[in-house]
């Protein structure tokens, strides 16, 4: 079941929807993060530059008007003097850069300085003083990296943190949204199922999804109103033709008893009373049908033994088998006690073998099998197309285009319709080749 809620997760094209746009706000986010970032460092790059410029013209202006002690003596009491990083450098020693240190002009150019002995990497500028020394002002490269890191992790979280937090806003709104649109599902395979009186709950709040449910429960209310009044009419049409076809059958029977009737027209008469009988036992059927999926006929269930009904079924069946040189087997794998109707069981059992051994060749093998969950039966007859399978279960369905075989499509449609009485259902499924047809219960007595 969690596989089944996270694969239709995966193929929503709500949450698919709401990715992208999760990933299109990220891009435009990183993009504006990535502009903020780059100015971030370059003016912060810029005010360590003005800092140092500043300094310098500061201690260049002391050295040229009072000398060398004043300048010690202003970095000294200077507040800010532990964000510089001072150096004498003269003539006799390399400069930090391997090059004399006068080679950089005075309050020009920023450079970067490798580290040099006791010296850290930093950006500095040069002071010449009054004896021809050089005063190096620098400022600490690891003041500039500790910014730079602090600003990559403000980055990384500004901009991941809120993606991830999308994700999750869109997987939460795409649960909710598949949540009522699974209820919509469910509701309309209920109703394909043959459920009629389902409905779908409307909330108070009348949004998009509740103007759905009315909707879709004013369409199905209108089909259960249809497909009653349609059902009710074909019955009252087989009821009241029911009886005035009875009495053309009786007076067939006793034209068949009058010695007076030819042999010719007797051949007739009896070819007329097993077509009448025919339409009778599918008016019959149909009334059946009704009266079973509408209540109108009590069942009265018990407990009982699949695999007896089984056995019971395949002996009604076997002369028929038999005539067509066919080879019925029988496989009891487990015992299968149910709470049912026998003889309606013993009915949808016939009406699936009876359909196997009609449409399966001469020489053909039908073998049956009872399980746990119900019983199967397999032949390796003409089969029925996938397309065909639902279809072959409705009332008055016949997939023999030729009409080569008596019936009038009310055999799997009584089987369905007992089955559902007793909380089960019937599945075609292709046997490879030929039909296999499954009667599964979803309650037994074992469970």
């Amino acid at each position: 079941m969690l596989l089944d809620k996270r694969d239709e997760l995966y193929r929503s094209s709500i949450l698919k929807l709401l990715i992208w746009f999760a990933v299109g706000l990220f891009l435009m986010m990183a993009l504006l993060l990535y502009q903020l970032y780059s100015t971030s460092l370059h003016l912060y790059s810029q005010n360590l530059d003005e800092w140092l410029r500043g300094e310098t013209s500061q201690l260049q202006a002391i050295a040229s008007a009072e000398g060398i002690e004043a300048v010690q003596q202003s970095i000294n009491n200077s507040k800010e003097s532990n964000r510089y990083i001072y150096h004498i450098a003269n003539h006799a020693s390399p400069s930090p850069t391997d090059t004399s240190a006068t080679s950089y002009p005075v309050i020009a150019q920023i450079k970067q300085y490798q580290a040099y002995n006791d010296l850290p990497n930093m950006r500095a500028t040069t002071v010449e003083l009054p004896d021809g020394s050089e005063l190096i002002i620098g400022i600490d490269q690891e003041r500039y990296l500790s910014f730079k890191k602090q600003l990559d992790s403000s980055v990384i979280w500004g901009t991941f943190f809120p993606f991830i937090a999308l994700c999750l806003i869109a997987i939460l709104i795409a649960v909710y949204i598949l949540k009522r649109l699974n209820l919509v599902n469910q509701t309309m395979n209920r109703v394909m199922l043959g459920e009629r009186n389902v409905r779908l709950k409307v909330g108070p709040d009348m949004n998009e999804f509740d103007l759905l449910a009315l909707h879709l429960n004013n369409m199905l209310e209108q089909m259960e109103q249809s497909e009653s009044k349609l059902k009710s009419l074909t019955v009252d049409i087989a009821h009241d033709l029911r009886t005035p076809m009875g009495r053309i059958k009786l007076r067939i029977e006793d034209l068949l008893y009058d010695n007076t009737v030819s042999d010719y027209h007797q051949d007739k008469l009896e070819n007329i009373q097993s077509d009448f009988s025919l339409l009778l036992d599918t008016f019959n059927g149909m009334m059946e049908l009704y009266h079973l999926e509408n209540g109108g006929t009590p069942v009265n269930k018990q407990q009982c033994e699949l695999s007896k009904i089984v056995q019971d079924a395949i002996e009604f069946a076997e002369p028929t088998a038999l005539d067509k040189q066919q080879k019925l087997y029988l496989t009891i794998e487990m015992p299968c006690p149910l709470y049912a109707n026998p003889s309606l069981l013993f009915r949808a059992v016939f009406n699936i073998i009876d359909n196997a051994i009609k449409y399966t060749h001469e020489g053909g093998v039908i073998e049956v099998i009872v399980d746990c969950f119900g019983v199967v039966v397999a032949d390796n007859g003409m089969g029925i197309k996938q397309k065909d399978r639902e279809r072959a279960l409705d009332q008055l369905v016949r997939l023999d285009p030729s009409r080569t075989e008596h019936g009038f499509g009310l055999g799997l449609a009584l089987v369905k319709t007992v089955m559902k009485i007793h909380n089960g259902r019937i599945s075609l499924s292709d046997n490879y080749p030929g039909l296999r047809a499954r009667l599964l219960f979803d309650e037994t007595v074992n469970k």
